[in-house]
């Protein structure tokens, strides 16, 4: 399977090991069309960007980035973190609105919007192991989260790898997704989901999107993993959004403008907080 663009990938901006450069450099020699740099949201311990403006700045370095290759799009997102069981996200609205796509899912070691959905998400997930109540109460948890910030975040496109590290319903998140015309993620760089999993979402109706969640320049791009599976399920390619013929990002992200680095009429960049 062939594939339009990538549109997960990280920079040393948060936990990739590459620049923006060489990520649209791998991008353009894959032959791709579209490919989005996506840094992890603030609240993520260690993975994350220093602050949400700093998706301001690495915008304006697109911006140059894009001069350099006239031929391919250049877009900046982020994968914001899910901070609570209401499927709070920890990057304003005010910078959501000037970027181009937004991810969201759980990652390890993100700071809570309070002790009571720290101890529910986090501290339970460690817990899970002790038993199958305990599992089952993670579960019950991580599902709830997921659901609820793709049901809150009426701006939300893509969730990502979906039960990675939080086990979660899977036909439950699925059919939210589904519903709320949220992407599910087929994630290259972790292998996930697996197999089973695809199966049981795809019965959903829901759509998929192949990305690679790369941190370094030899993995942009590299959707074999995803591409291979949905070949051996039989999977429609018009499920699949990122397949080669389904064109870019303006056919399915949720934003309906044509995207451009300079501000639009009806955004202004908010001011950073002194």
């Amino acid at each position: 399977m062939r594939f339009y663009g990538d549109y997960h990938t990280h920079t040393h901006f948060s936990d990739g090991r590459q620049n923006m450069h060489e990520i649209v450099s791998a991008a353009h020699q894959q032959g791709l069309k579209e490919v989005a740099i996506t840094e992890h949201g603030p609240l993520a311990a260690v993975i994350g960007v220093k602050d949400a403006w700093t998706y301001l700045y690495i915008k304006r370095k697109a911006a140059q980035l894009q001069e350099l290759y006239p031929d391919m799009r250049v877009l900046i997102g982020a994968e914001a973190n899910i901070c609570d069981l209401n499927g709070t996200l920890d990057i304003p609205d005010e910078i959501i609105a000037g970027l181009d796509l937004l991810i969201a899912g759980i990652h390890p070691y993100t700071r809570p919007t309070s002790l009571h959905d720290g101890m529910a998400l986090w501290a339970q997930n460690s817990l899970r192991h002790l038993g199958k109540r305990q599992s089952r109460k993670a579960i019950a948890a991580n599902t709830d989260a997921l659901i609820a910030a793709v049901r809150n975040n009426p701006q939300l496109d893509i969730l990502s790898h979906p039960g990675l590290f939080f086990r979660i319903d899977v036909r439950a998140v699925a059919e939210a997704c589904s519903q709320n015309e949220v992407l599910f993620e087929i994630n290259c760089g972790h292998n996930h989901p697996p197999i089973s999993d695809i199966i049981e979402a795809e019965q959903t109706g829901v759509r998929f999107i192949i990305n690679s969640d790369a941190h370094f320049p030899e993995t942009v791009g590299e959707l074999s993993y995803g591409g291979s599976l949905a070949e051996a399920l039989g999977l429609d390619p018009e499920r699949i959004v990122n397949h080669a013929a389904g064109g870019g990002i303006t056919v399915w992200g949720k934003k309906e403008r044509i995207y451009t680095y300079s501000s639009s009429p009806d955004y202004q960049e908010p001011a950073r907080p002194r």
